[in-house]
C-alpha cells in the first residue's frame, strides 16, 4: 500500500508540472505555423520550430500572386534565426521586394510557400497568403503605403450581433455583408475574430480594425476596486508584463496578423482613464506597446481604446457620443482645439474616434428602450413624446442628422486641426438581424444612404448656419470640398454646380463656380452670396450642390432650408389686449417694432390694468420688478397675463419674486465636451418637445422647425465659439415638482425631457408664462422664432385656451404618448415607461424581472448593439418614483434606495358626468403585489395574483383631478380610462 501511495503522489505531481509546462507553452507557442509580416518592399515571417523536421533540410520560399500566378520572388532561405523572446520560433526575412501593393481599390495578394526538402526531395511545404502594405502613425497623421489616409470605419458589424451562426459565419455572407459597406465608402471596419471574414477583406480590399476589444488582458490580476467615473472597465492585466506580452503575440493578435487587411491593432478598450488604476494600466500598456512594436512594426496600436488619449500606443482614440444621450453633434466644432477635448497637452499624434453616433433603432425603426439604460432618456430627447406611429421616422431622422453633422464637421475641420484622422459611425444600419437566412433579409435603414454620403471619397459639404430664413433674404452658406479620393490623386479642373431646389425639383436660383486644383488630403472652401427669390412660399428647400473634375460628377450634397413668406408670421398675430413692456435694455423693444407688435412701454409697474397683458422683456426681470413684486402678484391673482421672455441666471431669482413656485436655472453648456460630461439639463438646448401638440403658442410650428434654428452672429468654423443655432438659451426647472398642481409644462427639452423651456404658473385668476428661447436676438431674420414670439404675445394678451391641466377624453394607454395628452413631463411625475422585450418565436425561457421591475430578455440585459434584432417597447408606465436621472446618462435612480414601493401621479381634467376613474394594472411578477389608487380625496387598493392583470376602479367627484398610483415597482399601469357609470 504504501509503494502504491508514493507512485500515486509521483505520478501526481508528474501531471501537475506536465500541466504547467504546457500553461507555459500555451503563454509563448504560435498559435500559427507561419506568419508573414509584410512592409512595402519586405516580408518578414515567423515559423514555429515543429515544422523543421533536420537541421540539415534546405528551405524554399516562393511569392506568386495570387490571380496572375507571376512570380515576386523565389530562393532559399536560412531559418537559423531564432525570435529572442521565443526560441521556438524561427525568423527569416527577403529584402528588396518590389511587390504590387495592398490597398483598399486595389487589394493585390500573394501567396507564400514555403518547402522544405532532404536532398532535393519535398518532405514537407506550408503556405500563407498575404498582401504587401504598411500602415504606420507618424506626424500627426495615418499613412497607408506612405500616402496619408483617413478612416471612414464603422463599427457595428457582424459577426457576434445575433444573426444566425450558420449565416454570418458563411463566406457569402460575408462577402456580400463587406461589398454593401464598400459601397457606402467606408474603408475601414471592426470585426471579431473570425478568419472567413479576415479572408472577404483581405480580397474586397475592406481595411480592419481588430484585435483585443475588452477591458482586461489575457488573465488579468484580481480587480478589487477601481476608481470608476464614466463607463470604463477593468478586468485587469498580469502583474508580469512579459506574460501579458507574449498573451498579445501568440494568442490575440497572432490569430489574425497575417491578414494584410489588418490596420490597427486594440491593445484594450475603455479601461480606467483616471485615478491609480489608470496611471497602472498606462504602464503596462506602455510596455507592453513597446514590445510589440519590436514584433510587428507594419500596424499601427490604439492602447486603450475610447478612453487612453494615446498615453500609450500610436494613436489618440476617443468614443464620444455626442448627439446621442449627451451634448450634440455640433459638439463636434470642439475638434478644430485639441486643448479643448483632451484634457492634457497631448503629444503629436493622429485622432480618431472609434466610437461615435450612437442612437440605438431597433427592427421597428423605433428608439431600442433598453432598460436601466441611456435609451429611454435619449429617446425623450430626440423624438420626445410624439405619436408613436411617428416615433420610428423621427428616430430615423435623428439619426441620419447626426451622422451627417458629426462626420461631416469632423471632415470639414482638418484643415484647421490636422491631426483629426478617423470616424466610426457606432450605430445600427439594418432593421433585420436575428431571423434573417441571407444578407438581402438585412434591410438597409434610411441612415445608411447618409453614411454614404458623408463618407464620399471626394466630399462636398455645407457650412450653413442659416437653416431657417425668409424669402428675400441673402444667406451665405460655406462649401467645402474635401479630396480623399481613393485612388489618392488629385483633382483637377473643379467646378461646383448649385442650386436652390423646391419639393417638386425644381431649380430655382444658383450658379457655377471654377475651382482651383484640389491636391489628395487637402479641402478648399467657396463662401456663396445667395439671393433667395422673393416669391416663394413657405415650405422647405433644398441647397443642393455638384463637384466635377475633368468635366466628371465626383460629389454631390445638399442642405435642408426652411423659407418663410410674410403671411407664416402674420397669420400668427391676434392681439386681443394691448400690451404692456418692461424692458430696460431696449432690446426686446427694438424687436418688437421689427414684428410690427403695437405695446406700451413701462418703466415702472403702478399702472397695470387687467385690460393690458404684460410682458417681461428678455433679462428684464431686475430689483425694480422684486421691489413691485406685490403690486405684479395682485395683477395676476385679478386675472392679469404676463409672458416673461427669457432670464438667465441673474435675473430668474428676481422674476421668482413674483411666482408662488419658484424655478432653478438649468447651468451647463449642452457641448461642454468634457469627459464625463456635466450633469444635465443643460441651459441651451434644441429638439423642443411641444407637451400639448394643440396649444395656441406652439401653433403652426412643426416639431422639426424647433430643432436648429438660425444663427445670428455671422458665424462660421474659423471663429471661436460656437454659432448661435440653439433655440433654447436658458432653460429652466420646478424647485419643486408638487409644483405641477398649478404650473401647465408646455415645452420640454433634453435627455428625460428634464429642461423646461415653456412653462405657465396658474396664479389665482391670471398666469406668468416663462419662455427660455432665444427670441429677441432673431427678429426678422427666423420665420419660426418670430412665430413663436408672436404666438406667446397673442395668448398671454387673449384669456382664451388658458388651461392649467390637459383635458382627457380618451382612454390613456399608457406608453402611447398621444393618448398622454402631455399630463406626465420629464422626471416629475415619478412615472417611467415600462418597456418590454419583444421574445423571438420558440424562445422558452421567461422574461427576467428585476426587483426594481425592469423586464429583460432571456439571458440578456442591454444588447442595443449586441443583439441590435431584439426590440424593447413601451408597454405600459410604472410607478417608481421619487427617482432622478444620475449622470450624463439620464438613467433613473431611486431616491430610496430601501424602499421597494414607487409612486406615480399626475394631474388631469376630465369631461363633465364622468364618475369613475378605471386602470388595468398588471403584475408580471410571481407573487402577490398590492397597488393603491387615489383620485383627490377617493382611495382604493387592490391585490393583484402573480402573472395577471385587474382592473381598479375608483370614484371621481371632480373635473379637475390628481390622480395617484402607489405600489411595488414592478406593477404596471397598462391603461386608464375615465368614463361615466350609471350603475
Amino acid at each position: 500500500m504504501k509503494k502504491t501511495g508514493e507512485f500515486l503522489r509521483k505520478y501526481i505531481i508528474f501531471a501537475v508540472l506536465l500541466c504547467l509546462i504546457f500553461a507555459a507553452n500555451a503563454q509563448t507557442e504560435s498559435p500559427a505555423k507561419l506568419t508573414p509580416f509584410t512592409g512595402m518592399d519586405y516580408v518578414r515571417v515567423t515559423l514555429r520550430d515543429d515544422f523543421i523536421q533536420s537541421s540539415k533540410h534546405t528551405f524554399k520560399v516562393s511569392i506568386r500572386g495570387i490571380k496572375d500566378n507571376d512570380t515576386l520572388w523565389e530562393g532559399y532561405v536560412n531559418l537559423n534565426e531564432v525570435d529572442p523572446d521565443n526560441k521556438r520560433v524561427r525568423i527569416f526575412k527577403i529584402d528588396n521586394l518590389k511587390p504590387k501593393l495592398w490597398t483598399p481599390s486595389d487589394p493585390h495578394l500573394y501567396e507564400l510557400s514555403l518547402k522544405q526538402f532532404d536532398k532535393g526531395t519535398l518532405v514537407d511545404s506550408i503556405s500563407e497568403r498575404l498582401g504587401f502594405r504598411f500602415f504606420q502613425s507618424k506626424d500627426g497623421n495615418l499613412f497607408l503605403n506612405g500616402k496619408r489616409i483617413f478612416l471612414r470605419g464603422f463599427a457595428v458589424n457582424p459577426p457576434n450581433r445575433g444573426i444566425p451562426s450558420d449565416v454570418e459565419r458563411s463566406r457569402k455572407f460575408a462577402e456580400e455583408y463587406v461589398s454593401f459597406m464598400k459601397s457606402l465608402n467606408v474603408n475601414i471596419i471592426r470585426i471579431p475574430d473570425d478568419e472567413t471574414w479576415y479572408d472577404v477583406c483581405d480580397e474586397l480590399g475592406m481595411m480592419v480594425f481588430g484585435g483585443n476589444y475588452a477591458g482586461s488582458a489575457a488573465k488579468g490580476a484580481k480587480v478589487e476596486h477601481f476608481e470608476q467615473v464614466g463607463d470604463e472597465t477593468d478586468g485587469g492585466f498580469p502583474s508580469d508584463y512579459d506574460r501579458g506580452v507574449a498573451w498579445y503575440k501568440y494568442q490575440k493578435l497572432g490569430t489574425i496578423a497575417h491578414h494584410p487587411s489588418l490596420m490597427i491593432y486594440a491593445m484594450t478598450n475603455e479601461t480606467p482613464f483616471a485615478g491609480k488604476r489608470a496611471v497602472e494600466w498606462e504602464k503596462f500598456l506602455t510596455y507592453s506597446h513597446e514590445k510589440l512594436r519590436e514584433w510587428d512594426e507594419t500596424r499601427a496600436y490604439i492602447a486603450n481604446a475610447g478612453y487612453g488619449y494615446g498615453k500609450a500606443g500610436d494613436i489618440c482614440d476617443l468614443h464620444r457620443y455626442w448627439g446621442w444621450y449627451y451634448a450634440s453633434p455640433f459638439t463636434y466644432l470642439h475638434t478644430r482645439d485639441n486643448q479643448k477635448i483632451i484634457p492634457f497637452t497631448k503629444k503629436q499624434q493622429p485622432i480618431t474616434f472609434t466610437e461615435t453616433i450612437g442612437n440605438y433603432t431597433g427592427p421597428d425603426g423605433r428608439y431600442n428602450l433598453t432598460p436601466a439604460h441611456k435609451n429611454p432618456g435619449s429617446q425623450l430627447n430626440w423624438t420626445g413624446h410624439e405619436r408613436q406611429d411617428l416615433q420610428a421616422k423621427l428616430a430615423s431622422d435623428h439619426q441620419i442628422f447626426t451622422i451627417k453633422n458629426a462626420v461631416e464637421i469632423f471632415r470639414r475641420l482638418r484643415s484647421i486641426n490636422h491631426e483629426l484622422s478617423g470616424i466610426f459611425p457606432f450605430t445600427v444600419l439594418f432593421y433585420n438581424w436575428d431571423k434573417i437566412k441571407e444578407f438581402q433579409d438585412m434591410d438597409p435603414k434610411p441612415a445608411a444612404q447618409q453614411i454614404k454620403l458623408s463618407f464620399q471619397p471626394i466630399l462636398l459639404s455645407w457650412e450653413c448656419w442659416t437653416t431657417q430664413l425668409y424669402s428675400g433674404a441673402t444667406i451665405r452658406p460655406i462649401a467645402h470640398i474635401v479630396n480623399d479620393q481613393n485612388n489618392g490623386d488629385d483633382l483637377k479642373q473643379v467646378s461646383l454646380v448649385y442650386h436652390l431646389v423646391d419639393k417638386v425639383g425644381r431649380k430655382l436660383v444658383g450658379d457655377t463656380l471654377q475651382i482651383d486644383n484640389i491636391l489628395y488630403y487637402e479641402s478648399v472652401k467657396k463662401e456663396l452670396d445667395l439671393k433667395i427669390p422673393t416669391d416663394l412660399s413657405t415650405g422647405d428647400y433644398l441647397l443642393e450642390g455638384t463637384i466635377y473634375s475633368d468635366g466628371k460628377e465626383v460629389s454631390k450634397n445638399n442642405h435642408r432650408l426652411f423659407i418663410a413668406d410674410r403671411f407664416y408670421t402674420k397669420s400668427g398675430q391676434n392681439l386681443g389686449k394691448g400690451v404692456l413692456l418692461y424692458d430696460p435694455s431696449g432690446n426686446t423693444a427694438k424687436a418688437f417694432e421689427e414684428l410690427g407688435i403695437t405695446f406700451r412701454s413701462l418703466r415702472d409697474f403702478n399702472k397695470l390694468g387687467k385690460q393690458e397683458a404684460l410682458v417681461l422683456g428678455e433679462n428684464s426681470a431686475d430689483k425694480v420688478l422684486k421691489a413691485s413684486s406685490a403690486k405684479i402678484k395682485r395683477f395676476v391673482e385679478e386675472g392679469g397675463r404676463v409672458l416673461s421672455l427669457r432670464q438667465d441666471s441673474l435675473h430668474l431669482p428676481y422674476l421668482n419674486s413674483i411666482l408662488e413656485r419658484p424655478y432653478k436655472c438649468a447651468v451647463p453648456d449642452i457641448d461642454d465636451p468634457a469627459y464625463p460630461s456635466p450633469v444635465r439639463p443643460s441651459h441651451n438646448g434644441y429638439y423642443v418637445n411641444a407637451e400639448r401638440i394643440d396649444h395656441p403658442t406652439t401653433r403652426d410650428i412643426h416639431r422639426k422647425n424647433f430643432h436648429v434654428w438660425s444663427d445670428y452672429t455671422n458665424w462660421n468654423e474659423e471663429k471661436a465659439g460656437f454659432p448661435a443655432i440653439y433655440p433654447v438659451t436658458d432653460g429652466f426647472m420646478p424647485v419643486d415638482k408638487e409644483a405641477l398642481e398649478s404650473v401647465a409644462i408646455l415645452c420640454n427639452y433634453g435627455a428625460g425631457l428634464e429642461g423646461t423651456v415653456l412653462a405657465e404658473q396658474f396664479i389665482g385668476n391670471g398666469s406668468v408664462l416663462l419662455g427660455g428661447f432665444d427670441l429677441v436676438r432673431r427678429a426678422g431674420l427666423d420665420p419660426v422664432a418670430d412665430r413663436l414670439l408672436l404666438n406667446l404675445i397673442t395668448y398671454t394678451s387673449s384669456d382664451e385656451g388658458h388651461e392649467l391641466h390637459p383635458l382627457i377624453s380618451n382612454t390613456i394607454l399608457w406608453g402611447d404618448y398621444e393618448t398622454e395628452k402631455g399630463i406626465l413631463t420629464g422626471v416629475n411625475s415619478g412615472f417611467i415607461i415600462n418597456a418590454s422585450p419583444r421574445i423571438p418565436e420558440g424562445t422558452k425561457n421567461q422574461i427576467t424581472l428585476t426587483e426594481k421591475g425592469d423586464q429583460f430578455a432571456p439571458g440578456v440585459r442591454v444588447a442595443f448593439a449586441t443583439k441590435p434584432g431584439l426590440q424593447y417597447v413601451a408597454n405600459g408606465r410604472r410607478p417608481f418614483g421619487p427617482y432622478y436621472l444620475r449622470g450624463f446618462g439620464a438613467m433613473p435612480e431611486i431616491l430610496d434606495k430601501e424602499s421597494t414601493e414607487g409612486t406615480g401621479y399626475f394631474w388631469c381634467r376630465v369631461l363633465p358626468g364622468v364618475n369613475l376613474s378605471v386602470s388595468k394594472v398588471w403584475n408580471p411578477s410571481n407573487r402577490p403585489l398590492v397597488i393603491h389608487k387615489q383620485v383627490n380625496d377617493a382611495i382604493v387598493k387592490l391585490e393583484i395574483p402573480p402573472n395577471s392583470t385587474r382592473e381598479l376602479t375608483c370614484a371621481v367627484s371632480s373635473q379637475s383631478l390628481k390622480v395617484s398610483f402607489r405600489g411595488d415597482r414592478r406593477l404596471v399601469v397598462l391603461e386608464t380610462a375615465f368614463i361615466h357609470d350609471e350603475k
